[in-house]
């Protein structure tokens, strides 16, 4: 029923506050927000290792591909 999936979601979102994790309200039937997730999952996935690479850099400096350097 329609509140069942309303306290489910107010649940899910609580639960996500207090991991201090973001919530995501994604369908696998419709596609609602499945491309927008798996962007975000991906972006933070580089943002970690771009991390780790300027961090075990002397200068903090790192180069993705053929781009600019980055510097944190």
């Amino acid at each position: 029923s329609d509140a069942v999936c309303e306290r489910t979601e107010l649940d899910a979102i609580r639960f996500a506050n207090e991991m201090q994790a973001e919530y995501w309200s994604v369908s696998a039937k419709t596609g609602e927000n499945v491309k927008e997730f798996f962007s975000r999952v991906a972006a933070l996935a580089f943002e970690q290792s771009m991390i780790k690479e300027l961090e075990k850099t002397a200068g903090h400096m790192a180069q993705i591909g053929a781009g600019n350097l980055i510097s944190m």
